[in-house]
C-alpha cells in the first residue's frame, strides 16, 4: 500500500472514530476555557475604537472644509473683481463640503459604508445618516454657500464668515 493510501486510510479511521465516539475523542482533548466572550469583548472594543476614529476623521474633514472656506472668505474680503469671485466660489464649495461632511469622494465612501449597514445618527426629519451635521445645520450651511457665491462687498463677506463660524461651532459641539 502506498504512503498516500495509508495516510488517507488513517485519516478516514480517525474521522470515523471521532464521529462514532465523540465523547471518547473529546475526553482525550485538553479542557480549554471558553474564550468566546473574551474574544467578543475584544471585538467590541475594536469596533468602538474604530467608530471613534471615524468620528474624529470626519470631524477633521469638516474642520478642514471650514478652515478652507474661512481662508477663502478672508481672501475674498480683500480682493476685487475676478479674484474675489474665484475666492467666493471656493468658499461656497468648501461650505458645501462641510455641510455634506466631505466632498464627493468622501460621500462615496460613506454611501458604501451605509449600504453595508454602517450607520451613525439618523436625522429625525430627513432620515439621513450623519455624524456631526444634522439636517437643520446642513440646510443652514447650504443656504450660506448659495448666498456666499453671490456676495460682492467686504462687509457682507465678513458677516458670512461670522455666520459660518457660528453654525460650525454649534454643529461640532460634543453631544
Amino acid at each position: 500500500m502506498s504512503n498516500t493510501k495509508k495516510l488517507i486510510t488513517a485519516l478516514c479511521i480517525t474521522i470515523a472514530i471521532t464521529l462514532l465516539f465523540p465523547s471518547t475523542a473529546n475526553s482525550q482533548l485538553p479542557k480549554s476555557k471558553d474564550t468566546s466572550a473574551e474574544t467578543y469583548e475584544q471585538l467590541a472594543t475594536a469596533i468602538i475604537a474604530i467608530r471613534k476614529t471615524e468620528d474624529g476623521l470626519v470631524k477633521g474633514i469638516i474642520l478642514h472644509a471650514q478652515g478652507s472656506a474661512a481662508a477663502a472668505l478672508a481672501s475674498a474680503a480683500s480682493a476685487t473683481g475676478a479674484a474675489q469671485k474665484q475666492a467666493l466660489e471656493t468658499a461656497a464649495t468648501e461650505i458645501t463640503n462641510a455641510a455634506n461632511e466631505g466632498d464627493k469622494p468622501v460621500q462615496a465612501v460613506r454611501q458604501r459604508l451605509s449600504k453595508a449597514g454602517h450607520t451613525h445618527h439618523t436625522d429625525a426629519e430627513t432620515k439621513e445618516d450623519y455624524l456631526w451635521i444634522d439636517s437643520k445645520e446642513k440646510k443652514q450651511l447650504l443656504d450660506l454657500a448659495r448666498r456666499v457665491s453671490q456676495l460682492n462687498d467686504a462687509a457682507a463677506i465678513r458677516k458670512a464668515a461670522d455666520e459660518l463660524n457660528t453654525i460650525m461651532d454649534k454643529a461640532l459641539r460634543p453631544e
